[in-house]
């Protein structure tokens, strides 16, 4: 599977083979959760909340494990949500990717080589239509829907080869929860429900 548009500039796409054996994706909001993620074998993991030194204590944690780190730009504090924001995420701190709901930060994340992730919150018939013209527009290289409980509900109303790949996150608890997102089609699912983390899907 590739992304939508292209890719960052070095080429830099999601994790997709790993996450079609694991799809849930670790959701942090504190850094020492990291190392539970890696003993659970995730190869990636989203920073959602948290300042930039308790990012960069994350980025050296996953390091160790080899994992990859997306943050959450609209929610890190001390980081300019700007071009030379992206690039200081980049090149001074390591991050691989990050996670926002603001177009204007996609091309430059992208820029300067990071994995950009549009979040793209689906809650009513206008906010779609909107959330799609937005990101046909900003051209992410993945997008993520939330709630994730949503898309099997509006997966027939979704321009799926145009969105592909395409993750989801939020209010997802249960493992039938996951399953049922992920037979939409999502590449993965985001979650803080660390009973998860360790989900593999079965190979058919």
């Amino acid at each position: 599977m590739r992304a939508p548009h292209g890719g960052s500039a070095t080429g830099q796409v999601l994790p997709v083979s790993h996450l079609a054996r694991h799809p849930a994706i670790p959701a942090l909001r504190q850094a020492g959760e990291v190392d539970e993620a890696a003993s659970c074998g995730a190869a990636l993991v989203f920073f959602l909340t948290g300042t930039v030194y308790e990012l960069r204590d994350v980025i050296e944690r996953a390091a160790a494990a080899g994992q990859q780190v997306f943050c959450h730009v609209d929610l890190l504090h001390g980081i300019g949500k700007d071009p030379v924001g992206m690039r200081w995420l980049a090149k001074e701190i390591g991050v691989k990717g990050i996670l926002t709901t603001r177009s204007s930060l996609i091309k430059a994340a992208k820029d300067e080589g990071l994995v950009a992730v549009q979040r793209l919150f689906v809650l009513d018939s206008e906010s779609l239509k909107t959330g799609l013209s937005v990101v046909a527009s900003s051209r992410p290289d993945a997008v993520e829907i939330l709630p994730a409980l949503v898309l099997p509900s509006i997966i027939h109303r979704l321009p799926v080869d145009e969105i592909s790949p395409f993750i989801a996150g939020g209010l997802v608890e249960t493992v039938p929860e996951l399953e049922a997102v992920l037979a939409t089609g999502a590449l993965g699912v985001s979650t803080s429900k660390k009973e998860l983390w360790g989900y593999t899907k079965k190979v058919t």
